[in-house]
């Protein structure tokens, strides 16, 4: 029978003729860990935001960043694990909603369907996320969940400055994503405060929200350059105004933030919009364009440390627990964030031919940044100029299951190095990388 080619609500935008399976039962879980080894394949989740524009970074092809039922509005990130669906204030056409699940992880099952990660989860657990991540996700959200989010972001403009009372975020600025691109390149992110800004001057700033041509709030900021391929930690709480590369970034699943500029080269930002993604808890709505409040709650310390890029640079180091012969493996962020261990990433990169058993500590997402090969049974492969509507086996998610089964066979199956980059959770490893182990 073909393919249903109907355009429905509870359809995923980007491939509107895979039908969405609502719920999973044991055996279907069961039949979807056994298809790769416990490796499960993950779709490319898209999302547009009406105050960027793409950098076009994201290996679309070039029809694909302008979807005619966004209305303008292009797309800028690829979300590759987020448990829950994301806000971003764009309407489907097609529906006169939001599209659905926008940016929720979903899996492809064995029959060309696809089911969220979460509900996936909320059937076993502990086979998918083990015992561990398990009882984290419960005492953090109250229920089990995948606790951490790995996204893409790619604007051809800085992101508008911000902050976020409780979000803290990491960076990975990569070569792969970021092709062309030369070390000495002058793409940077604002970050902060400088040390010579007053309260006064902050208050004063922020008073000129919408009053003038633009209130300034970037020029208070330090600007500094990003090192490809390291890392970088984003405290919560501390302004930010991300580079105009392609970004991958982890964070805690939540996407709250203060918008903190009134005009940037994608247009200008009402005061409502400042404070729309604010929660009620870190911000109250009463609160909202106080700006004597903002001032007062606002950590100057913190956006005022002379030594934040000292603390927050994360330069790759060598991971060598994950070495081997035609095996490199690189921690690009690792370390603890904000007294403990938060999330790391992982880089292998396999030279033609070379083979690893995988086996770490906890599950994890991975994505592929170059070559091809597989992973348990599942072949992965990089991929250029690639079309809504259509699947691309470049993410998956390494289960509980798979490690319980003595870890994944990783192969480089071509003749360029096969590149991988693992996401871990919080509380991944008994020894955090980076970190001397305690006396």
């Amino acid at each position: 029978m073909a393919a249903s080619t109907s355009i429905l609500a509870e359809k995923l935008h980007e491939y509107p003729h895979h039908d969405v399976i609502d719920g999973a039962s044991d055996a279907m879980l069961d039949d979807i860990l056994n298809q790769n080894d416990g490796v499960l394949q993950l779709v490319h989740r898209y999302a547009g935001r009406t105050f960027c524009t793409p950098g076009k970074r994201l290996r679309l092809d070039a029809e694909s960043y302008y979807p005619d039922y966004m209305d303008g509005t292009g797309l800028d990130e690829v979300w590759m694990c987020c448990t829950v669906p994301i806000v971003t204030g764009v309407i489907d056409s097609r529906t006169g909603k939001a599209p659905f699940r926008e940016g929720e992880a979903h899996v492809l099952t064995p029959d060309g369907k696809v089911i969220s990660l979460q509900d996936l989860i909320e059937t076993n657990p502990e086979a998918v996320m083990g015992v561990k991540v398990t009882a984290f996700a419960k005492s953090l959200f109250g229920k089990a969940t995948w606790p951490i989010v790995s996204k893409k972001f790619d604007n051809l403009n800085p992101i508008p400055h911000h902050l976020h009372w409780a979000k803290w975020e990491v960076y990975d600025i990569n070569s792969f994503d970021n092709p062309g691109v030369s070390p000495s390149h002058y793409h940077t992110t604002a970050m902060g405060l400088y040390p010579f800004v007053t309260k006064d001057d902050f208050l004063a700033c922020m008073k000129r929200w919408g009053q003038g041509e633009y209130n300034g709030v970037r020029h208070l900021s330090p600007h500094t350059m990003m090192n490809l391929d390291n890392g970088f930690v984003m405290p919560n709480g501390v302004l930010h105004s991300p580079t105009d590369l392609c970004t991958h970034e982890l964070h805690v699943t939540m996407d709250e933030h203060f918008l903190a500029e009134d005009l940037t080269l994608d247009g200008r930002i009402g005061a409502a919009d400042a404070f729309y993604a604010c929660r009620e808890e870190d911000y109250p709505k009463d609160r909202h364009e106080d700006w004597e409040y903002l001032v007062d709650t606002f950590d100057f310390e913190a956006n005022q440390d002379p030594d934040f890029v000292l603390k927050n640079s994360r330069p790759a180091i060598t991971a060598e627990e994950f070495a081997a012969d035609g095996v490199d493996a690189q921690w690009i962020v690792y370390g603890e964030v904000l007294g403990d261990q938060k999330c790391s990433i992982l880089r292998l990169t396999l030279a033609p031919g070379a083979k690893t058993n995988f086996c770490p500590e906890s599950p994890t997402l991975f994505h592929t940044n170059g070559g091809r090969g597989r992973l348990g049974k599942l072949e992965v492969r990089y991929h250029q100029d690639m079309k809504l509507g259509e699947i691309y086996p470049e993410i998956g998610f390494i289960t509980q299951s798979a490690l319980d089964r003595g870890g994944v066979e990783i192969e480089n199956t071509g003749t360029e190095p096969l590149v991988l980059t693992f996401d871990f959770p919080q509380h991944a490893h008994s020894k955090t990388p980076g970190v001397d182990a305690p006396s």
